[in-house]
């Protein structure tokens, strides 16, 4: 009798399961709406930690609302950081980091090497001071270290006070922009690039502008005698890091360092996350609001999607109890759709307005694709000075939406 009774709980309790995901998954999800955690044939979103103190912002790890998997292989990430009376605390620490985070993947023979890359504002919130540093972690199998004889740039090789690993580090010093105090409202940018150089050696590079240009603060050589077969970072759904970490890439506000966390006292931060797809940076299509590979986290940190007038997507950080760790936007399930650009003449402006308001990027070979709110546009495209097309158009949700310019 007491055994059918535990088997009836245990049939029991694989139907409450199988019910629960497929309210996940069949749930019609309403715009700006956050949702759950993706149910991937990949990687498992659920293995890592989603509770705060956690790291908050955008983070793309290749999974969708509904659990479809992609990859993006690109060789820069780009983010904009605008701080409104931000202020964080933890017992009279005013410390926190801003960190724009990526995973860069190198194969030569049949080795696989994964990186992870840290682009990091360090901010006193309290005098708004800021300074630029950057790390780069071994993430080629579990608990590796860096050689010192392997990796070169401006920094060095040290140890890690948490899990005894060498990583690099490197804090930028007399560069323009660096040390300066924030103006309340005044818009950051990070960068991360990949590349190969001349010589054939692999580069991760780390820029900034705060308003005084682009600065190159450290390129970061990793001194492999190989024959590179491919390199990039990588945003992957499909499987992890040989160190069993996720290929994501994210812009997250958290703690100092170290591992440590802080909270959100007041003010807010809009981030907004993009990858270089070939032609134009594009804004990522989905997108969590927190992050797994590093350890810095905070409390009260309440992160909601939203657009500018112009129609282009941010997160909103805000200080508050209603936390909610899971899926920000996903073309599967909220009010965005991809504009694809075609001409067939190279050197054009698009202009894309929306309720009065206009952004124009250059495309030089004719091609570009937009992660955008759906709805009502008006698309003009100019050549030399001259407007070549122009058209009242409506950007539909959830598909891939083609104007073909001639």
């Amino acid at each position: 009798m007491e055994d059918q009774k535990s088997e009836m709980l245990m049939l029991f309790g694989w139907v409450f399961a199988i019910l629960i995901i497929a309210v996940v998954m069949l749930y019609p999800y309403s715009d700006y709406q956050f949702t759950t955690l993706g149910i991937s044939s990949g990687v498992n979103l659920y293995s890592c930690k989603y509770s705060e103190p956690a790291p908050m912002g955008i983070v793309d790890y290749g999974v969708s609302s509904y659990g479809n998997v992609y990859n993006i292989s690109t060789d820069s990430i780009q983010s904009s950081i605008n701080l409104n009376n931000l202020l964080t605390n933890l017992s009279g620490d005013y410390n926190a980091s801003i960190q724009l985070n990526v995973n860069v993947m190198l194969k030569y023979q049949n080795q696989t090497q994964a990186y992870f890359a840290q682009n990091v504002i360090l901010m006193d919130t309290q005098t708004g001071q800021i300074n630029f540093i950057d790390n780069v972690w071994n993430d080629s199998a579990i608990n590796t270290s860096l050689n010192n004889l392997l990796i070169k740039g401006n920094g060095t090789v040290s140890p890690s006070i948490k899990n005894y690993t060498y990583y690099y580090f490197y804090q930028a010093a007399n560069q323009t922009g660096d040390n300066i105090t924030l103006k309340n409202n005044q818009t950051v940018y990070l960068m991360t690039n990949t590349s190969i150089s001349k010589k054939g050696i692999p580069e991760i590079i780390f820029s900034y502008n705060d308003g005084y240009g682009w600065i190159e603060y450290d390129k970061v050589n990793l001194l492999l005698n190989e024959n590179i077969k491919n390199y990039s970072i990588l945003i992957s759904g499909f499987n992890y890091t040989p160190s069993y970490n996720f290929y994501d890439a994210g812009i997250i506000l958290g703690g100092p360092g170290d591992g440590s966390n802080t909270t959100l006292i007041k003010g807010s931060a809009e981030f907004t996350l993009s990858y270089w797809n070939g032609n134009n940076f594009q804004n990522v299509q989905d997108a969590y609001d927190f992050g797994c590979d590093t350890e810095e986290g905070i409390n009260n940190a309440v992160v909601s999607p939203s657009f500018y007038n112009k129609g282009l997507l941010y997160a909103n950080i805000s200080s508050g109890k209603d936390i909610y760790l899971g899926n920000l936007w996903s073309m599967n399930s909220s009010n965005i759709g991809i504009l694809d650009v075609n001409s067939s003449i190279s050197n054009i402006i698009i202009s894309l307005s929306k309720n009065g308001h206009a952004f124009n990027e250059s495309l030089t070979s004719g091609k570009g694709e937009f992660t955008m709110e759906a709805g009502s546009y008006i698309i003009n495209a100019y050549s030399d000075g001259n407007k070549i097309y122009s058209e009242n158009y409506t950007l539909k949700k959830e598909i891939i939406n083609t104007i073909n310019i001639s």
